[in-house]
Parts: structure tokens; C-alpha cells; sequence
């Protein structure tokens, strides 16, 4: 194969020609290496792939409010499960509770996908983004650690750090301006985290340690963006770009926050605890925390932790579970404001239980918040913030309708679209808490409700999460009635990682008069 283009020198004719050899040899030993995979992908239904790009072009110049519902438009058009190919990259997107089951149990797909990678280069291989044995390893670690009767002992700080809420928010009571109840809620469910966590009052309530949290806000969109170029998937154009800069940056400044957050735990378990983390189970001025089975563990342990480790498991902890737990807040209440009829059914179960007194939640109280509890799962119905995962299949795996995914190839799981899908939800578009009776969720299918993800994966946080949201909502909705000037159907969600509301939660505040009202 020569070049002939008239001007050229004979010898950059003759690079030029080795190159294209050398690039058409690549393409061939690539094809050959995935014609099993292509096959197998040959049997989904999908739309039609380009040479080389694939589908790639669908999602160019695609912005992160159009992604959503780039993919949903994807799915309605081909159900699933369907291929989409991007570049050489084989993604299988699935929906149907069946596939979901078989995904998140199999053995053969346990492994998150290659773009997690990316994760772990801005926070580092925690417990979301581990690689396959280190997960193993951890899970098993931290599982004791969010037993419920052990999560319940945090329930004084989830309280203590829901009245300063109270308390921000009380200047809006009244007033008549919608506010945006985020920043109230992402603060308090950071400290909250943070103490449950390392035993660590960080207190960006009070206008600490914000600048630090805020840098989970910066991290999120560049890592959607990279995301969705497979150009920017090859480090070495990604490091020359101005979005890498700003990724390290912020990046590093978190990193930095965390160490000092674990090194306050380590100076406080030095001081009051000895060496010893049998004095844990046994010193009242030595509680455990969550993440003290790793931060605490010594070089003899069977399982050992360096210092990367322990940030990384730090920041793990900090981003999945304050960002997610306060944005569902927002929506319930969101939702409340929207369906008055629904806030006050809340209410009145929480008069139920607690009536005027101003006492303490128990867990027997939070047990029987039934209904504050459908309300929450229908609303992750709706807004499930974590809208998109994605497992690596590292051998076939037999799916329903005698599909199977190819080894190699990534499942796309996208919650967002099950979650409305007609056949598993009648008017999957109208808000409704009874969707979440225990009659009907006998009868549905497992995998049609997975905000938390499911299988062994499933994320190790989710009754932390539940515990967390119905002791702030209570104590919320005990004292605050919302309204907002919205409809249902005005609500615009995007996704930026994790799932948000465009402009905001805005709402309207009044306080209750301290009386059944």
C-alpha cells in the first residue's frame, strides 16, 4: 500500500504508507480478537453502527441535560435489551427486571466497567469504583458496621444536625419566595456522614469545611463529559485538556480535606482509646463509627489499609452518601409540595406517633413510619438518583429471550427507564405512594425498583440511607409545610453523575402551628 499524493517528499510517502499498513493491520487483529463478541452482538436489536465510531456519533454535542433523554428516547425506540456501540466498545443497555436479576447475581459480571476507572481517578478506588478482589474485601470489612441496630445509634446525630436545618430555614417561614432547600439539606447530610463516619464534626452547616464540600459539585459535571467522549477516554488527550487541570485540582483538595478528616479520628482514637479497638466495643467516650473497622485497622490485622486506601474509602463514603440521601430529601419534599394531599397524610401519621411532644425518635418509631416510607420509595421511583450503572461482563452470560451478553462487553442498567416502564407500573407518570404498599410490592417483581442497585454490588449504605431521610423528613415535616408553584410535569431532571433538578429544589416554607393543623 503506497501513497500517491502528488509533493510529497519520498520518504513521508513512505511513512505515511507504513503507517496506514500498520493501522490496518490493528484494525484486522482487532476485528478478528472481537468477531465472538460481534457475533453474539450481531443478534440484539440496536441502531446501526459506523466503521470505527460506531454509534458515538448519537451522543456528539450531546449536553448533560440531553443525555437522559438521549438514552431514554434509545430505549423506547428499541427495548430491551439493545447495542450501542461506542467506538469499539460494545454496551448492552438492559431494563427488564428478568436481565437486571440475572446481571447483578451472576458471578460473571460482578466487575464494574472500565469508565469507573475514571471515578477512581478523581476519588480514588473506594468501595464503589474497586476493583473486583479489593471490593470483596472491604464489603466484608464494612457489613457489620451497617447492621441496622448499629445505624440506629446514629439516629442522635441525624436529629441534632435536622434541627440546625430548622433553625437555618426558619428566616424563610412565611416570606412567600420559593427557596432552594439543597444547600440546607447537602450540609446537614455531609456533617451527618462525616460524624457517623469518623466521629468527625466537620459543621459546613455553620459555614465550615463548605468550600471542601462544594468541590463534589466541580468533580461531577467533568466527569459526565469525559464520560460520554470516548475521545477523552484515552488519558493522553484527556491530561492535555483544561477539564483534566480542573479535575486534579479539586480533586486533590478534596483529597486533602479527607486526610485531615481521618487524622482527626486517629488523634481522637489515640487520645481516648489506646490501641486497642477491643476498648471500642466497651469505652463510652470510644463509640465505633462506620469506618472505623478500616481507618483503625493495624499492620498485623487481617486486612490491612494503607493511608491511600483509607482516603479513598473516606471520600467514597462522603460523595455517595451525603449527595444522594440529601437530593432525595429534596425531591420528597418536592413531591410533597406538589400532592398537599400526600404531605398531609405524612403528617398526620407522624402526629400518629409522636403527637405535640417534642421527644426524641426511637426505632420503634421510625418503624412505623410506614407511609413517610412509601412516599420516599415512590419518589426514588421517580428520581433515582443514581440513574445509570454499568457492570463488566468478563464471560458470555445468558440473558432472557436467548440473548447473551458477550464477554467483554458492558450491561448498562438504567434505572430511570424501569422505573417508568408501562408494563411493570400502571400510570407510571402520575406520582403515587401506593405504588409501594406491601400488597403491591409482593406482586411486582424484585428488580422493577432498584435505586439502590441490588445483588451482591447493591450498595452497603441503603437502610443507612432510609434511616437517615425518614428521621430528617420527620422532624421536618413535624414543624414546616411546603408549597411551590410547580407542577408535576414543569420538573426538568439531568443527568450529572447522579440525577438533579434543574434550577433547583425550590419550594415555599410556613411553619405549623405546634397543633395538629
Amino acid at each position: 500500500m503506497e501513497i500517491l499524493i502528488p509533493g510529497l517528499p519520498d520518504v513521508t510517502r513512505a511513512l505515511l504508507s507504513i503507517l496506514c499498513i500498520c493501522l490496518t493491520l490493528i484494525w484486522g487483529i482487532n476485528k478478528w480478537n472481537s468477531r465472538h463478541k460481534e457475533l453474539l452482538a450481531s443478534k440484539f436489536p440496536g441502531p446501526t453502527a459506523l466503521p470505527i465510531i460506531g454509534n458515538a456519533l448519537t451522543l456528539l454535542n450531546k449536553t448533560q441535560y440531553d443525555l437522559l433523554w438521549t438514552i431514554t428516547g434509545l430505549c423506547e425506540e428499541y427495548r430491551s435489551p439493545f447495542k450501542f456501540w461506542l467506538g469499539s466498545k460494545l454496551l448492552i443497555f438492559i431494563t427488564k427486571p428478568e436481565d437486571i436479576q440475572i446481571i447483578l447475581n451472576s458471578s460473571k459480571t460482578l466487575g464494574k466497567d472500565d469508565v469507573y476507572k475514571f471515578f477512581e481517578a478523581a476519588a480514588g478506588a473506594g468501595l464503589v469504583t474497586a476493583p473486583l478482589e479489593k471490593w470483596k474485601k472491604t464489603r466484608k470489612v464494612l457489613t457489620p458496621s451497617f447492621a441496622p441496630k448499629k445505624i440506629t445509634r446514629f439516629v442522635p446525630i441525624m436529629i441534632e444536625r435536622a434541627t440546625i436545618i430548622l433553625q437555618k430555614m426558619q428566616q424563610h417561614c412565611g416570606s412567600g419566595v420559593e427557596v432552594d432547600f439543597y444547600p440546607y439539606f447537602f450540609t446537614a447530610s455531609f456533617d451527618t456522614l462525616c460524624e457517623a463516619s469518623f466521629g468527625v464534626q466537620v459543621d459546613s452547616q455553620l459555614g465550615r469545611s463548605r468550600d471542601w464540600a462544594q468541590d463534589m459539585f466541580r468533580i461531577a459535571p467533568l466527569l459526565t463529559k469525559r464520560l460520554f467522549a470516548p475521545w477523552l477516554h484515552v488519558d493522553y488527550i484527556y491530561e492535555k485538556t483544561n477539564a483534566a487541570k480542573k479535575m486534579k485540582k479539586f480533586s486533590d483538595d478534596f483529597r486533602e480535606f479527607s486526610k485531615n478528616v481521618i487524622n482527626e479520628r486517629r488523634k481522637h482514637f489515640s487520645k481516648n482509646c489506646g490501641n486497642n479497638n477491643d476498648d471500642m466495643n466497651g469505652d463510652i467516650d470510644c463509640p465505633e463509627y462506620l469506618l472505623d473497622a478500616i481507618h483503625n485497622s493495624q499492620e498485623d490485622s487481617i486486612y490491612t489499609y494503607s493511608d491511600t486506601d483509607k482516603i479513598d474509602e473516606a471520600i467514597t463514603f462522603m460523595i455517595a452518601g451525603s449527595e444522594t440521601t440529601a437530593q432525595t430529601n429534596c425531591f420528597v419534599l418536592l413531591m410533597l409540595a406538589i400532592h398537599p394531599e400526600y404531605q398531609e397524610k405524612v403528617f398526620e401519621e407522624q402526629y400518629t406517633i409522636f403527637g405535640d411532644a417534642d421527644t426524641p425518635i426511637t426505632p420503634d418509631d421510625l418503624d412505623k413510619m410506614e407511609y413517610l416510607e412509601q412516599v420516599i420509595k415512590e419518589t426514588l421511583r421517580f428520581f433515582p438518583v443514581v440513574p445509570i450503572f454499568a457492570r463488566h461482563a468478563d464471560e458470555d452470560t445468558k440473558l432472557t429471550q436467548n440473548y447473551v451478553l458477550p464477554a467483554g462487553a458492558t450491561a448498562v442498567i438504567f434505572p430511570f427507564f424501569t422505573h417508568y416502564d408501562t408494563e411493570l407500573w400502571p400510570e407510571p407518570n402520575k406520582f403515587n405512594p401506593d405504588n409501594f404498599t406491601a400488597e403491591k410490592m409482593a406482586n411486582r417483581h424484585k428488580y422493577a425498583f432498584i435505586p439502590f442497585s441490588g445483588g451482591a454490588r447493591g450498595c452497603i449504605g441503603n437502610k443507612y440511607s432510609m434511616i437517615a431521610m425518614k428521621t430528617t423528613l420527620s422532624i421536618f415535616i413535624r414543624q414546616f409545610r411546603v408549597s411551590t408553584t410547580k407542577n408535576l410535569e414543569d420538573i426538568e431532571v439531568y443527568l450529572d453523575l447522579v440525577l438533579r433538578c434543574k434550577g433547583g429544589w425550590r419550594m415555599k416554607l410556613e411553619r405549623r402551628i405546634n397543633q395538629k393543623s
